[in-house]
């Protein structure tokens, strides 16, 4: 297998971008080829170039639509400058243009990779006074920051918010939802969303059980030195995810070594066989 490294990606995006650029010459463009030129400046991080062609569109008459102030938004987001990307939804307002989902996620995006989460949460209810209709990211951003700032309450509140606003969790609420859960302690409860997961069509995997391996090792680890009997855990034993045969089969095979290591396999893997064949009432 051959792996490209992502700046050599970019760099040949952005050569691409430029060749474009220069192939416009004579040419009279319009917004879907700034716009698309824009974007891709973004994403290999060419703010300057991106806001150089900006402003170029503006002084041709050349209206930018929505798709170019969610690029430009978006990437000044990524790169930490929220005054700037707020700025640029200012600019999108003042032309008439209706700020959509796509540029509110992305400013709450941004407010949480600077670790601003009550402002991001502002964003999120700012959207619902704007009559703006969620979608499955805006809750994952939201959910994966609370998280990280272990407000898991508060991620649960949303994820339970979500099926009322008839949003399906994905892939990524889930793995989200289930890593701040094992972190948290709360085990019982990341392993009823395994089984969910299961239920609704979304295949548990490696990148599923990782948290919970690691929660399993250390509870392992903390049994054995304390000489606590395996049921002091404070597990639920009941989890269907544990007490069906199928399930724990495809718990233990789904894992491998290469990829947790072999004495954190074998731990989990005790301790796992000790819980699915203990009852209940024990």
């Amino acid at each position: 297998m051959v792996y490209v490294k992502l700046e050599e990606i970019q760099e040949q995006l952005y050569n691409c971008c430029d060749k474009l650029l220069n192939l416009m010459c004579g040419i009279s463009p319009n917004v879907v080829t700034y716009t698309a030129l824009i974007d891709g400046f973004c994403v290999v991080g060419k703010l300057e170039e991106a806001l150089g062609l900006f402003k170029k569109m503006i002084s041709e008459n050349i209206n930018p639509n929505v798709y170019t102030f969610n690029g430009l938004v978006d990437a000044f987001c990524k790169e930490g400058k929220i005054e700037e990307a707020k700025n640029v939804l200012n600019t999108m307002m003042e032309k008439d243009l209706k700020s959509d989902v796509v540029a509110y996620s992305s400013l709450m995006n941004g407010y949480c990779l600077v670790n601003e989460v009550f402002k991001a949460q502002s964003i999120f209810k700012t959207m619902a006074e704007r009559e703006l209709s969620y979608d499955v990211r805006s809750y994952n951003i939201m959910i994966n920051e609370f998280c990280k700032m272990k407000m898991v309450d508060e991620a649960i509140k949303l994820f339970e918010e979500m099926p009322l606003k008839q949003i399906f969790p994905d892939v990524v609420t889930y793995h989200t939802l289930i890593d701040g859960l094992c972190k948290s302690g709360r085990l019982s409860y990341a392993m009823e969303l395994v089984d969910e997961m299961d239920d609704r069509g979304e295949p548990p995997n490696i990148i599923t059980y990782c948290p919970i391996v690691d929660v399993l090792c250390k509870n392992h680890d903390g049994v054995l030195s304390s000489g606590k009997s395996l049921p002091s855990c404070g597990l639920s034993f009941s989890n269907k995810a544990f007490s069906s045969s199928s399930k724990l089969s495809l718990f233990l095979n789904v894992i491998e070594p290469k990829e947790l290591g072999t004495k954190a396999i074998e731990s989990a893997s005790l301790l796992v066989l000790a819980l699915a064949f203990t009852p209940a009432e024990c």
